[in-house]
């Protein structure tokens, strides 16, 4: 058993078969903070902390999002930060979506990687469990030239992502190709936007979603999963 499915079944039990109060912490830039373009929507984390601590009742559980609007690689790793950010939590287990801003901030996408393993290498240190995502889809602005550079290069810092993932044997959620699978053309894609790069509410819903189906709780039947009314039912 690889690390990566070793990491998998204990996550599986956690949810599934344990009754033992766990803390999921979640790391990374203004995508992940929810900042500002969710337009009073839900982010990702909170809408996984509804559907763990509430619906799936572990209620005890303890959800924690500790990311914040801007960061890179290097804010993440600093050790002071970090301390303060993860380590005095001690959560079980860490989910990690950072590049956005390495994209126009560090630009070098090898260090990028470099950065990237010594963060999973961190995690895995003080006893978590890391889960590396990538990102989903983001718009084409011509005349923003950092957008445009994130719109250039993102394919290719998400390549890294997936590509650590696989040599660091860890759990892998990957939203690029589940938005290119599930939206498909560009009206769609802005419908799951808040703006160019960052997911709106129903894109947050969408990342949600992946997260739930890749863990193996999704149910169709869930207000969490499939939230009625307004942007979820346009």
């Amino acid at each position: 058993m690889t690390p990566a499915e070793a990491d998998f079944e204990n996550i599986s039990v956690y949810l599934a078969r344990s009754s033992e109060p766990r803390t999921w912490l979640f790391y990374g830039d203004s995508i992940t903070h929810g900042a500002a373009h969710t337009h009073g929507f839900r982010a990702f984390p909170e809408i996984f902390a509804e559907r763990v601590r509430w619906e799936l009742r572990r209620l005890y559980d303890v959800v924690i999002n500790t990311a914040i609007s801007g960061q890179t690689t290097v804010q993440l790793l600093d050790e002071k930060r970090y301390d303060w950010r993860v380590r005095r939590f001690r959560p079980d287990a860490v989910f990690i979506l950072i590049g956005m801003n390495d994209i126009v901030k560090l630009k070098d996408v090898d260090k990028f990687r470099v950065n990237l393993v010594e963060l999973v290498r961190r995690v895995r240190n003080d006893g978590a469990i890391p889960i590396l995502q990538n990102y989903g889809g983001i718009l084409n602005v011509p005349d923003n030239a950092k957008y445009l550079l994130r719109y250039e290069k993102l394919p290719e810092f998400n390549a890294a992502i997936r590509q650590t993932a696989l040599e660091k044997s860890t759990i892998f959620i990957d939203h690029e190709k589940y938005w290119k699978e599930n939206i498909p053309d560009k009206k769609t894609l802005k419908l799951h936007l808040g703006e160019p790069i960052h997911p709106g509410g129903k894109g947050h819903l969408e990342m949600a979603k992946l997260i739930f189906q890749t863990f193996n709780i999704f149910d169709p039947d869930s207000p969490c999963c499939n939230p009625v009314g307004t942007p979820y039912s346009l």
